[in-house]
């Protein structure tokens, strides 16, 4: 191959050294020294059109570099600010070099750049080459080569070159070598590098035509006719995974394995060079037939016949997000079991290459409404559908959305008791799988009993041993009250009932009105009448002669203790009094709040307090400016032990789940109160509060969404020393109205869920 006469650097014969050393006029030098020198320059003799070398401190601010005769270069590479160079234009002249740093100063070299004649290039062979043969370069000056570099930094070194001369060089290609431009170059410390002008071709193993593989399973052997095999160093799938392989002459062999996906297996050279050997398909379930498709449920068998079946290693149905693991596998059918929660739709399989067959469609049993039975029906009595299937009925809806209480359930018949506030209009019945179905249309009359319209609304406080009085229809049919079972005492006048919520209701209450011909059952939400005490503070203070909080004294309570407390609350302080007690209440700032309290009853053991708006408006929004306290505790002669909130007529904990759920260590135990209506009327203020058994040292609990991630920042997990609660926020309770919650954790057992 013939080259043109090509330009190239020789060899650094001498470094022009200077010692010329000069201090720059700013203080914006980017060295310690905040001085900049020129230490050396080269190659000199130099090359035309080759790089010339500058060494020294601050390099990177030279702005031109003017050579002989008077040429002025601002194209500079900078390698760092120790080293440029530029390029010498083949118009360069024999003389002194001069730099132009920013600032204007500029400095000459003391020796003269000089120049040399071209090394000469005229053959360079064969080409391509194949890795370990001999490549030729011929020319002149080529014994002042000491390094040839092939592409990607594969190097050869003058002490392996097979020859050596003025005019000839003869390297062994290296088995890394690749497709490229090779660079001649010297071992100064001012480099000669010199790249050819074109590249050098590096033989690959090739094929002669890239196989098509389609429809393949594992365990097939391939076998591929390839060009100059011995350069095969590897074999790798599509995903990168190298394969076991044999040659024999020019034949490459191997086995598919297990799991191998679609994509393009290639062989591997020496120098890493992958080239392609096949466009592989791997084989799925073809010419699928199913049986049964249609009216499935849960627990049914479904037998897929069809080719390839034995590549089937799961299947997904529609509705469900685990995949299915066949009951049996064979060449020609796999049988797999209808999931609980399966929905109509497409069922596919799937291979281990990570192929899908095509979808089957298939279709579940679903309930059926004959009849209905009274037709039409009162709101608030029984009901009985009539018809096919209707085990799989798991609740029904009546118009005006609202769900019935399901009494009994048969495949052929279904009881309902209608809601006392449902409309006429279609009938839904709602799946265990989620699925619905909608009924005829049906009439449904006022109730012919005693019911109330229309319960108070949520802006109505309904308090245990108060009065409470709702609007009635069919007043004259009214024979009897009861809460939560037990008889109340009512008045009827006309068509308002007024009926006592006795002293122990609280939280869900069930109020039922009884009739002589039927009877209904409302649940409400009641306050309680009794009290609730929280306590803040149990640790023993002695106040001393007003000792200091360092002394055991002096105390605080903190912010957190009066968040969502209500004026008209107590704050009740336990104590023993030593003399004449005295106690003073601070704000953070200890700006005293009152009169000093006066203590002089040694038998006296407590004081409560009222908290009123003022005073808590003060201690809630005073602040020390690094803390949270809220008040400051101080006084003499006084033992306190313990400080509580007592809030009087507190909603009582509306239980939503009670029972026994083991939390082992290994998280594998979760409550999943999924059902959204468990939170209907939760609110954003109130707190979820998990009750705890047989807690165990390192125990940890977790607040997640229905869709398992963490409800709010922290919750997934957190340590735990007994009950633990949740405050309900906006977003919180978005999320339980979407999904529900689930709680899960570890070394622990929950007794009950309540929303206080």
């Amino acid at each position: 191959m013939k080259f043109n006469r090509i330009l190239n650097q020789i060899i650094l014969v001498a470094l022009a050294v200077l010692s010329v050393t000069f201090t720059a006029c700013d203080n914006d030098d980017d060295d310690n020294s905040g001085s900049m020198m020129l230490e050396a320059f080269g190659p000199s003799p130099a090359l035309r059109g080759s790089k010339l070398t500058f060494i020294g401190r601050n390099l990177d601010r030279v702005t031109s570099v003017t050579l002989p005769a008077n040429i002025e270069i601002t194209d500079i590479e900078v390698i760092d600010n120790q080293h440029i160079k530029v390029v010498i234009p083949q118009n360069a002249e024999v003389g002194y070099v001069k730099l132009r740093f920013a600032n204007g100063l500029e400095v000459t070299t003391k020796t003269l750049l000089t120049y040399t004649e071209p090394i000469s290039v005229s053959k360079m062979a064969p080409s391509p080459v194949k890795a370990g043969e001999k490549l030729t370069i011929e020319g002149d000056y080529l014994n002042l080569i000491e390094r040839v570099i092939f592409a990607e930094n594969v190097e050869v070194g003058s002490g392996d070159f097979v020859t050596w001369e003025r005019k000839k060089i003869v390297v062994e290609v290296p088995r890394k070598a690749q497709t490229g431009k090779i660079i001649l170059a010297n071992n100064e410390k001012i480099p000669l590098e010199l790249e050819s002008p074109t590249e050098l071709q590096i033989v690959l193993p090739s094929v002669e035509k890239t196989l098509d593989l389609t429809n393949k399973k594992p365990g097939e052997l391939v076998q591929i006719t390839v060009k100059d095999i011995d350069l095969v160093e590897s074999v790798l799938l599509p995903n990168g995974t190298p394969v076991e392989f044999t040659k024999e002459e020019n034949v490459l062999s191997f086995t598919l394995p297990d799991g191998v996906t679609d994509g393009v297996i290639a062989m591997v050279a020496p120098s890493g060079v992958k080239v392609a050997i096949a466009n592989i398909g791997m084989a799925v379930p073809t010419e699928l037939e199913a049986e049964p498709v249609t009216d499935l449920r849960a627990g049914d068998v479904i037998t897929i016949k069809g080719l390839n079946m034995n590549l089937t290693t799961t299947v997904t149905f529609p509705g469900v997000a685990a995949a299915v693991k066949p009951q049996s596998i064979s060449a020609t059918s796999i049988k797999v079991e209808m999931p609980e929660a399966a929905i109509s739709g497409n069922l596919i399989l799937h291979t281990a290459s990570g192929n899908t067959s095509a979808p089957i469609a298939i279709s579940t049993l679903k309930p059926e409404v004959l009849a209905y039975n009274p037709s039409p029906v009162a709101a608030g009595s029984e009901l009985a559908l009539i018809g096919k299937h209707l085990d799989l009925v798991t609740n029904v809806t009546f118009g005006g959305g609202k769900q019935g209480t399901i009494l009994s359930q048969a495949a052929a018949e279904l009881a309902v008791k209608v809601p006392a506030d449902a409309e006429s209009g279609e009938v839904i019945l709602k799946m265990k799988n989620g699925e619905t179905v909608t009924c005829a249309s049906l009439d449904i009359t006022k109730p012919v009993f005693c019911y109330i319209p229309e319960l108070p609304g949520d802006d109505v406080d309904i308090k245990a041993g108060e009065i409470l009085s709702v609007a009635v229809q069919n007043a004259d049919k009214l024979t009897n009250v009861q809460v939560n079972g037990s008889n109340t005492q009512y008045i009827l006048q006309k068509s308002t009932l007024y009926m006592l919520i006795p002293n122990n209701a609280g939280g869900k209450t069930t109020v039922t009105l009884i009739s002589s011909n039927g009877s209904i059952d409302y649940i409400i939400d009641v306050i309680g009448s009794g009290t609730i005490e929280t306590i803040i503070m149990d640790q023993v203070r002695d106040l001393g002669s007003w000792a200091g909080e360092a002394a055991g004294g002096a105390f605080r309570l903190y912010k957190e203790a009066f968040n969502d407390v209500k004026a008209g609350s107590i704050l009740k302080f336990y104590f023993a009094v030593t003399g004449s007690g005295q106690l003073q209440i601070n704000d953070a700032n200890w700006g005293q709040w009152g009169q000093m309290l006066e203590f002089n009853d040694l038998a006296q053991t407590s004081y409560e307090m009222e908290l009123t708006q003022a005073f808590l408006t003060r201690i809630l929004t005073t602040n020390d400016g690094w803390s949270t306290t809220a008040t400051v505790i101080q006084g003499q002669h006084l033992i306190i032990s313990k400080v509580s909130i007592i809030t009087k007529g507190g909603t009582a904990a509306q239980p939503i789940w009670t029972g026994s759920q083991v939390m082992p260590d290994n998280w594998s135990g979760s409550l999943q109160l999924t059902d959204v209506s468990l939170f209907a009327k939760a609110k954003v203020g109130q707190k979820i509060v998990v009750k705890t058994a047989d807690v165990l040292e390192g125990a940890q609990g977790s607040f997640k969404g229905g869709n398992w991630v963490a409800i709010a920042d922290g919750t997934e997990y957190f340590d735990i020393t007994g009950d633990f609660e949740l405050t309900i926020t906006a977003d919180i309770l978005s999320k339980l109205l979407a999904g529900g919650m689930i709680i899960s954790g570890k070394n622990y057992t929950a007794v009950s869920v309540s929303i206080k």
